[in-house]
């Protein structure tokens, strides 16, 4: 079994899931006060559809950046 540790917009974990139960994780973006907001959804086996916060990003580029950083993170 391996635990995937899931971080939130610090870069700290804030929930930790068994690799094999991921199914699907996506980007979600919004607009914000500044820029864009980003957020990662997840659906995990047995689970409601799980989002984390992952900061204000200056435009769209920058935000779908932050998401392949944050999926990065999930990877290793």
């Amino acid at each position: 079994m391996k635990l995937l540790g899931v971080p939130d917009a610090t870069g700290k974990p804030t929930i930790w899931i068994n690799a094999d139960h991921l199914v699907s994780v996506s980007s979600v973006l919004r607009g914000g006060a500044s820029g864009v907001l980003l957020d990662a959804e997840l659906k995990v086996d047995g689970m409601p559809l799980y989002r984390v916060p992952l900061g204000e990003h200056a435009t769209r580029e920058a935000a779908e950046e932050g998401f392949r950083a944050f999926l990065n993170q999930l990877q290793a």
